[in-house]
């Protein structure tokens, strides 16, 4: 499974923007003999570099994924509350303490979630996958020590300290899942993962109750980006790094998904 992880984050680079352009300028260069051509190829990295580089194809995409599951009702209750993996540096030197990115919004909700009387565990999954390094701690370790921050008792938090990938995670969750007789769950994950993150489960014929997170768009966001401002207007035809990560984001969950059902890794 190592080789396919491997290759599951090496090979969408290929076709990411920043690696399309990428590649395709290296293809100009070697047509240098060859003017049209390499014409054609500065031309195309161009578009592709607008397009991607663009808030409005970033935003659709996001948004598309992000619909697919409404927010958590706050209703529903299951034994155990399930955050997948993210949102965090291990405390390695320079750092002080365990860091957070942007899905850290995962822990924070599922911790809420609990404290709400939601679930009556915590399950955290994942593993760092470090190609060169030595070993290290894992995702589900550092997720457990800003729970436990945050007020939730260490004897409430399961680990799973094996899993590189979701498809990965939701076996090995299951593995403990199915030790306790659980066959439902609410799970946490960031709004564009929870399609693949839900047929992940589904497939291990474990009933989700989605509680989605960490999303890019308010619903007012999302109108005001519709309104068009031309005090803003440079945001239309100036590429910025950040919509191209966006993207990127958005394009890495719909591969996933086209690959997981091609394996039969959901449905």
């Amino acid at each position: 499974m190592s080789v396919f992880v491997y290759l599951s984050k090496f090979l969408p680079t290929l076709v990411y923007p920043a690696g399309l352009i990428f590649f395709t300028l290296i293809a100009a260069l070697a047509a240098s003999k060859k003017r049209k051509l390499q014409k054609g190829l500065i031309l195309f990295a161009l578009i592709i570099l607008f397009i991607s580089g663009n808030q409005y194809p970033s935003a659709f995409v996001i948004r598309s994924l992000e619909s697919r599951y409404p927010p958590y009702s706050g209703t529903d209750r299951a034994p155990i509350i399930v955050v997948m993996g993210g949102g965090t540096d291990s405390n390695e030197y320079p750092r002080q303490m365990v860091e957070l990115s942007g899905a850290a919004d995962r822990i924070y909700y599922g911790a809420k979630l609990w404290k709400e009387g939601r679930g009556d565990y915590l399950l955290f999954g994942g593993a760092y996958y470090e190609l060169l390094s030595g070993e290290k701690g894992s995702i589900a370790a550092d997720m457990k020590t800003i729970a436990l921050s945050l007020g939730v008792p260490e004897e409430k938090i399961l680990l799973q300290e094996k899993s590189l990938n979701s498809y990965e995670e939701a076996i090995e969750d299951a593995l403990i899942l199915k030790e306790k007789g659980v066959d439902e769950i609410i799970l946490v994950t960031s709004a564009t993962h929870m399609a693949r993150a839900v047929g992940v489960f589904e497939k291990q014929n474990i009933r989700v109750i989605p509680a989605p997170t960490d999303y890019s768009y308010s619903d007012q966001d999302w109108k005001n980006l519709l309104k068009l401002d031309w005090k803003r207007f440079y945001t239309y035809i100036i590429p910025e790094a950040s919509n191209m990560r966006s993207l990127e984001t958005g394009l890495k969950e719909y591969i996933g998904i086209l690959v997981y059902r091609l394996r039969g890794w959901m449905d």
